[in-house]
């Protein structure tokens, strides 16, 4: 498919998401290409957030949104030119200068104070203009990046970077072919071609330690300035995306890597377990001295994220110490591996790179077996037909980025048409859409307010936690459940949008605080009713008693949010707080009489709740004997071998194995034999078993 072809789908999709959403078609392209750029992990996250203005001299000032990389310190900004034209136009080098004028100026008049002075105080761009001159004043770099319907002239090579009152700034274009290399990509991510010998004369010291027809390995010893200039320079598009978020949640620096660092280099090697990191492609140059690596694309580190940046916060914060970065030398285990395989592959590295050290499964959760499960009920639990069909529908839950997409890639117009009118793309959902309506439920809309990604990491953390100690609890009536809150989301979403008293943004912030506060309110003032979600699912709708109440609910959470007393300027930031959030909570509600009328005894639901783990439980004895029949005597085998050899597995485990080996002469083992069977499998595979 050519650029051209590609764009017209695109443009296609985009005006039926406007269409579904009441929304401009700008806003659905902005909000489809934002979405690619997080999970490529080339932003954290993202607000939309349209701004145009006049500055100092007439200047014009434009933003569409923007994110601020806590991680790293950096503050992007993000300008939209959307033609939506039939044809494909071309974006000049006159174009692209002009539109990064208009949004770097947005940043120079919020540093200046003149946005302040002459802004509209309720608008959205005052509240980042706010930030900007107060929390992002001392960012360690500025970010802009055009992201367009357009093709980007051949003419435009390399944008020089620049500076705002010291600070430096960087420049990126993401046209439409850009984006279209995006979303076919293997990885899923644009892969960084790092030149080392920019950073080193030589390059990187290497040692060839073993290689199979996946991957090579290499035994580096990388010197710490250097490894600290590749993350100054490339910023956390270095750190593998679940070591990313669990940075950016925990916190990025460890005082005792620190301590090292400036107190005692030359034990930095001996103290230190090094880094692990995987790469696409290398290329190495021998000489009489040994092997250099010299050049590396698609670097990722997946286990050594505090080593990292410890050492590049070290080298920026204390650059009067930052000689004795060259007395530091990390040990890194390279793993290269295809772009094939490394779908498959570096997840797996990564869990096991980090085996060793105390890491959640939560920061493995994309690869967590929660999300199978989601997918297997997206997939078969049929939805009841409304509105006069004659069909029902799935609710498709997209566990891999560009699922939903990929699987129409190779299909015939009319089978396209078929997997859409089975799986409408208006209720297709992903990780983080289940994260958010999952801790709207629970009543943490401060917390949805940080952000996709953020939020996701805690649900990540509270799921894996709750999955450890019975997974039951994610069965058939949760996932009903979390389609249920889809639905009342999405209706939310329309009333606030149409509501004759909204006026201005914070739309999201908005929606999640009043599904939290209703669900809060019921079980303060009815602890023995409950929202009735099974209707919802019935139904495929929510009822005019719950619209209405949802309409009174939200318009109060409007004011309060936008109250000129706010504690913090900038209202996406204070929605953020849980003061936010106790304040709210405070707010006289009254519910209506006929919307109570529509609540459930909440012994109901319990007993629902019962049913559904004790199906779920026998649900999961079937799945345990079809994995280890599917995995088949020969890799029983195999594991039992490897086992052996390697000084892994117990006595009891090798019995475990040897009763899997019985199916051969028609003997299948129990269902408890069966779940412990599993149990050995993912041990050895914690220990490095393949297999």
């Amino acid at each position: 498919m050519d650029v051209n072809e590609f764009r017209s789908e695109l443009l296609e999709e985009v005006h039926l998401n406007a269409s579904m959403n009441s929304t401009s078609p700008r806003e659905e392209f902005l909000a489809l290409y934002s979405s690619a750029l997080i999970d490529a992990e080339e932003l954290e996250d993202f607000e939309q957030l349209a701004f145009e203005g006049v500055g100092t001299r007439g200047r014009r000032i434009q933003i569409d949104g923007y994110c601020y990389d806590e991680l790293d310190n950096y503050l992007e900004i993000i300008i939209c030119p959307f033609t939506d034209s039939i044809e494909t136009e071309t974006l000049t080098v006159t174009d692209a200068n002009t539109f990064f004028r208009r949004a770097q100026a947005f940043v120079e008049e919020s540093r200046s104070g003149f946005l302040l002075e002459n802004g509209e105080e309720s608008s959205p761009g005052y509240g980042l203009a706010v930030d900007i001159k107060q929390r992002y004043f001392n960012v360690s770099r500025y970010k802009f990046y055009i992201v367009t319907d357009m093709v980007m002239s051949n003419r435009i090579k390399e944008i020089p970077e620049n500076m705002i009152s010291g600070i430096p700034t960087e420049y990126h274009i993401w046209d439409i072919a850009r984006l279209q290399e995006l979303l076919a990509s293997k990885t899923g991510k644009e892969d960084i071609t790092i030149n080392l010998k920019d950073f080193s004369a030589w390059g990187i010291p290497c040692l060839e330690a073993g290689s199979t027809s996946e991957y090579i390995a290499y035994l580096c010893n990388i010197p710490g300035k250097i490894l600290a200039d590749l993350y100054n320079r490339y910023g956390g598009r270095l750190l593998e995306g679940n070591v990313r978020s669990f940075l950016t949640v925990k916190g990025k620096i460890n005082k005792g890597i620190r301590n090292t660092i400036l107190n005692e280099p030359s034990m930095f090697f001996a103290y230190n377990n090094g880094i692990a990191a995987t790469a696409s492609d290398v290329k190495l140059e021998k000489t009489a001295t040994g092997t250099f690596i010299v050049q590396i694309t698609g670097l990722q580190i997946v286990n050594g994220g505090q080593t990292t940046v410890s050492l590049a916060t070290a080298l920026l914060n204390d650059r009067d110490r930052a000689d004795e970065l060259r007395s530091i030398f990390v040990p890194m285990k390279l793993s290269v591996v295809s772009p094939e395989k490394a779908v498959g592959l570096i997840p797996n590295i990564a869990k096991y790179a980090n085996a060793q050290n105390k890491v959640s499964d939560a920061d493995f959760f994309s690869n967590h077996a929660f999300h199978v499960r989601m997918e297997e009920f997206s997939r078969r639990l049929m939805a009841p037909a409304v509105m006069g069909n004659q069909y029902g529908t799935l609710w498709y839950y997209e566990r891999a980025r560009g699922q939903f997409r990929q699987e129409q890639a190779h299909m015939t117009k009319a089978e396209k048409n078929r997997f859409l009118t089975r799986n409408p793309k208006s209720q297709m959902f992903t990780k983080t859409d289940l994260a958010k309506y999952h801790e709207i439920y629970r009543m943490l809309p401060h917390q949805v307010s940080t952000g996709a990604q953020k939020n996701f990491m805690k649900f990540a953390d509270w799921a894996a936690e709750a999955w450890e100690k019975n997974d039951t609890v994610f069965n058939e009536d949760f996932f009903k459940r979390i389609v249920s809150l889809n639905i009342l989301f999405k209706k939310t979403d329309s009333i606030v949008k149409y509501a004759p008293w909204y006026e201005f943004g914070y739309k999201a912030q908005v929606v999640a605080y009043t599904l939290s506060l209703l669900l809060y309110v019921i079980q303060q003032d009815h602890p023995d009713l409950v929202f009735d979600f099974r209707g919802v699912w019935n139904h495929q709708s929510i009822t005019y008693a719950t619209e209405l109440q949802i309409a009174e609910i939200s318009q109060k959470v409007y004011e309060y949010l936008i109250d000129p007393k706010r504690e913090v300027q900038n209202v996406t930031e204070w929605a953020k707080r849980e003061a936010c959030w106790k304040g709210v909570k405070a707010l006289p509600i009254t519910l209506r009489n006929d919307f109570i009328k529509e609540l459930i005894p909440a012994s109901i639901q319990k007993e629902a709740e019962r049913d559904a783990k004790n199906s779920q439980k026998q649900d999961n004895k079937v799945s345990a004997m079809v994995a280890v029949a599917e995995y088949g005597v020969d890799k029983w085998k195999e594991l039992l071998q490897w086992g052996i050899d390697n000084r892994v597995l117990t006595p009891v485990d090798i019995s475990f194995v040897k009763t899997a080996l019985a199916m051969e002469q028609g003997k299948f083992p129990s269902e408890r034999q069966c779940a412990k069977i599993l149990q050995v499998l993912e041990k050895a595979r914690l220990e490095s078993y393949l297999g």
